[in-house]
């Protein structure tokens, strides 16, 4: 399994015992709480012979004082357009006339804590909630706990790894017609991995790319994968531009929806502290 792989790997570097001496003279040296908060919002907007628009919009902010983390991520996705609802190729008068109709909806938020262990290690506990209506996902609602390690930090590079155990609450959307065996709430336990690695080019250009994924305890087949990439050039002090991919994959969908969903967009990204 994916999941017992990843994990397996991870287990193998080398982790250290927890130093409390360490920690504490962390405490004892730390500077004043140190905060962050940044906005980004991008999107797409077309009339005339098509006509759609779409706008997707993060706010990621921590607050970090001593030993302790507190960090929050927000996402938010929606769109509309008018559809060639006779699917003739073009948009008559009569569409164009019609109401934008909703064509995308997606919400994914998380607020975490992390314990720090030492220079290189925490613990955390985090807990999340998700919202994809045309993924077939009417709400799910995860908690979770774990290990965190960085493997590698630099001046321009970093690499960590994360290892968990999640609770998930999920609540599908209901097809009209309903069938027979068609499950609309379920609770899974998961196993969570994640692999976060982040390269700087120069002062300007930084890469980052995270994988994160789920795997169903008692039912391996059940594997959902996240992957985010992006590309980041910074404009100034506090703008910079943003190329990014969002991939997620869910190897047992809700029945009638497809495996794969992702998303591309160029957005400015403004840092507020």
């Amino acid at each position: 399994m994916l999941t017992m792989l990843m994990i397996r790997a991870a287990m193998a570097q080398d982790v250290d015992t927890v130093d409390f001496k360490e920690t504490e003279k962390a405490i004892e040296e730390a500077v004043a709480p140190e905060a962050d908060l940044s906005a980004e919002v991008g999107g797409a907007m077309t009339t005339g012979n098509t006509d759609f628009w779409t706008i997707k919009g993060t706010l990621n902010g921590g607050y970090r004082w001593a030993a302790n983390k507190v960090t929050l991520t927000a996402m938010g996705l929606t769109g509309r357009n008018r559809a060639d609802s006779d699917g003739d190729g073009i948009l008559s008068d009569s569409e164009r006339d019609s109401d934008r109709q909703l064509n995308a909806l997606k919400f994914d938020s998380n607020l975490r804590y992390d314990r720090f262990l030492g220079a290189k290690a925490s613990v955390y506990a985090m807990g999340g909630a998700y919202v994809d209506t045309f993924a077939g996902v009417e709400y799910r609602l995860t908690e979770q706990a774990g290990y965190s390690r960085s493997l590698v930090e630099s001046e321009t590079t970093e690499l960590m790894v994360e290892l968990g155990a999640a609770v998930i609450q999920e609540s599908r959307v209901v097809p009209d017609p309903r069938p027979d065996d068609f499950v609309d709430y379920e609770t899974i336990f998961a196993a969570r991995t994640l692999i976060g690695f982040s390269h700087t080019f120069n002062e300007k250009v930084n890469f980052s790319e995270t994988i994160e994924a789920y795997e169903n305890i008692l039912s391996p087949k059940d594997l959902r994968l996240i992957n985010r990439a992006a590309l980041t050039t910074q404009l100034s002090e506090n703008l910079a531009l943003k190329l990014s991919n969002d991939l997620y994959y869910d190897n047992t969908p809700v029945e009638g929806f497809r495996k794969l969903d992702q998303t591309t967009m160029l957005s400015v990204v403004a840092s507020i502290l």
